[in-house]
């Protein structure tokens, strides 16, 4: 019933928004914080906003705002023990500071390091992945070696001067020649600088590996409630539902419905107010949106059974990564967006959840999460390029 009704949301969402006009305004618009980024510190801040999103492609500065909003609104609720406050943020209650901390610092030195902006001009690119240390090596480094000062400080620093270049190279010079999506770059840069990092961690003399295996997969540990709910409850309709809407933030590693759901909010508002400063400037949101429900749900329903026995199961890594590229590989064709959403939420989750099965001890799950990301974005990109009546244009 759950999947049915997340069913009809996605496709109410699709038409609503289609049918919203065009405002003509201009509201952060895309193209003006891209051309003015390298230059201007105020382009350059609000560039920074919007990486806050930029893992789900909307890269606009009302959702980042939204995000945050969202994420403290949840810490507050979650910290009085308040069921409204829906999946714990961070997982670890206590951390949430922490990890928003290490993603600071990491976007931070991505954004405002000198030159790495400029790589929108120097490599003649109409985007640049600054966004990577928001989502990815600062927070996994908090998660293995504990929340401290110094470790906010390696984790950031790290991946922040290491992220950028390497998957800006990949895009570049391998991925744009073949016509495939740049984000299989970025999640591929993710769980690469993730192993470096994490390895080269163990060799410095202030890192400590914690004695708690904060980096097992987060259903193993996640704080619970005073009062729990009933079992029919916490995997009825409102389970399967609030889960999807999670799904959309987990890739910040907060995994709430507050979180998602002022940033969808920001999102869709900013997409009302000036189509031009979401997703790129390009007018695919609401098939994006739409799509990313579908992808979501259907991993949640596949893999309802592991999310009721293991706690936690990824079925998040279609909807950051195979559905938003897909759609632009296609150029926002419908039916091909549908297909590549579809299978992404088949065979996505249970690809990261093999790989994480086998990944070193100390390694957390996000390098098995974002090398899945990786390879099944580049595998369904093949396979959509491959269907009969499919133009190489694409």
């Amino acid at each position: 019933m759950g999947f049915f009704a997340a069913l009809v949301i996605a496709a109410f969402l699709y038409f609503i928004l289609l049918s919203i006009p065009d405002s003509n305004a201009t509201l952060f618009p895309y193209e003006a914080i891209k051309t003015e980024a390298p230059h201007s510190l105020y382009h350059r801040f609000l560039w920074f906003i919007q990486d806050f999103t930029n893992a789900q492609f909307y890269a606009s500065v009302l959702s980042g705002i939204g995000l945050v909003m969202g994420a403290f609104i949840a810490y507050l609720l979650n910290s009085k023990k308040k069921k409204a406050g829906g999946f714990t943020i961070g997982y670890i209650l206590h951390l949430f500071p922490w990890i928003f901390a290490s993603q600071i610092v990491g976007l931070s030195v991505s954004v405002f390091a000198p030159g790495y902006v400029h790589l929108l001009e120097t490599l003649e690119m109409g985007w640049i992945p600054t966004f990577i240390p928001f989502v990815s090596v600062p927070v996994i480094v908090i998660f293995v070696f504990g929340p401290t000062f110094t470790n906010v400080l390696t984790g950031g620093l790290l991946s922040g001067l290491l992220s950028t270049p390497i998957a800006a190279f990949l895009i570049k010079y391998i991925l744009d020649p073949l016509g495939l999506p740049a984000v299989s770059a970025n999640v591929l840069t993710m769980s690469v600088v993730g192993i470096l990092v994490l390895e080269v961690c163990r060799y410095l003399p202030w890192m400590k590996t914690l004695d708690q295996d904060f980096y097992q997969a987060p259903g193993q540990f996640q704080e619970k409630y005073a009062e729990e709910p009933s079992h029919s409850e916490v995997y009825g309709v409102s389970w399967f539902l609030r889960r999807v809407l999670a799904d959309f933030t987990e890739a910040q590693f907060y995994g709430n419905e507050w979180a998602s759901g002022l940033m969808l909010l920001g999102v869709i508002l900013h997409y009302k107010l000036d189509r031009s400063g979401v997703y790129y400037g390009n007018d695919f949101l609401p098939l994006l949106l739409s799509t990313s429900i579908l992808s979501s749900a259907v991993g949640v329903f596949l893999y309802h059974k592991q999310w009721k026995t293991l706690g936690f199961y990824p079925t998040f890594t279609p909807v950051v990564t195979v559905v938003p590229g897909i759609i632009l590989m296609v150029e926002g064709d419908v039916f091909l967006s549908i297909i590549a959403a579809v299978v992404g939420g088949i065979i996505t989750p249970p690809f990261a959840d093999m790989i994480n099965r086998n990944i070193p001890k100390g390694w957390h799950p996000m390098i098995g999460n974002t090398f899945s990301m990786s390879v099944c974005t580049i595998v369904i990109a093949l396979l959509v390029k491959a269907l009969p009546g499919i133009g190489i244009g694409y």
